[in-house]
């Protein structure tokens, strides 16, 4: 749970969540960014399955407020996989979305993909739920543990109440991060870190094994 006296400083940085992270830099060699890119959306689509977490560390500043704000791994975010689709539903500015697994790969330093306990049916459940919040407004109040709004959703508040982990009777103030989420699942898979150089030189093999198979498609 946060601090309170960290939430005046965390809220002031959500305001500028589009400028750019000053703790994390993306690859220099665009090409390199993007084999990484498809590189882990190939094997996040391999691994997770329905109602996964997928937790990530953002190159936006409020990324660098929330890791350096909360403690553990750094974690800046979380949304819900959809194995049918391939898709990602998110609690995001303005809204809750869904849009495609690598758009959401492609802005993060890493993925860690969590699984929850439960059923194949109960996390398909968790998946529809999460999805019938589509269009409901971002909770920012609710992030900072102040008038929290059942009608709207934070990014991890979404997939711990769409899971069926939350607690229903849970006080208005109980604040749910990125990263403790962890403690309700197993991780079964780690990107590894976008700027790491030998995960780079991995991407660029990637991309030069799967490019004939890429033209050879269209």
């Amino acid at each position: 749970m946060l601090r309170p006296a960290l939430l005046a400083a965390l809220a002031a940085t959500a305001t500028t969540a589009c400028s750019h992270s000053v703790l994390v830099h993306r690859p220099k060699d665009p090409v390199i960014d993007q084999a990484l890119t498809q590189m882990w959306t190939h094997e996040i689509q391999r691994v997770a399955q329905d109602g996964d977490w997928l937790l990530v560390r953002s190159y936006a500043s409020v990324g660098d407020a929330i890791v350096v704000l909360t403690s553990g791994e750094e974690i800046s975010h979380a949304a819900m996989y959809d194995g049918k689709t391939g898709t990602v539903i998110e609690a995001i500015t303005p809204a809750v979305r869904e849009i495609p697994l690598e758009g959401l790969v492609g802005r993060n330093r890493y993925v860690i993909v969590v699984r929850p306990r439960g059923t194949a049916a109960e996390k398909r459940a968790s998946v529809e739920r999460a999805r019938s919040t589509i269009g409901t407004g971002f909770d920012l109040r609710g992030m900072f543990g102040v008038a929290d709004r059942k009608d709207r959703f934070y990014c991890s508040e979404l997939v711990y109440w769409a899971s069926g982990v939350a607690d229903q009777d849970r006080d208005d103030h109980f604040i749910i991060t990125p990263v403790s989420l962890i403690e309700h699942g197993e991780v079964v898979y780690f990107s590894g870190r976008r700027d790491d150089a030998q995960l780079q030189r991995a991407a660029a093999g990637w991309a030069a094994e799967h490019a004939p198979a890429r033209v050879a498609a269209h």
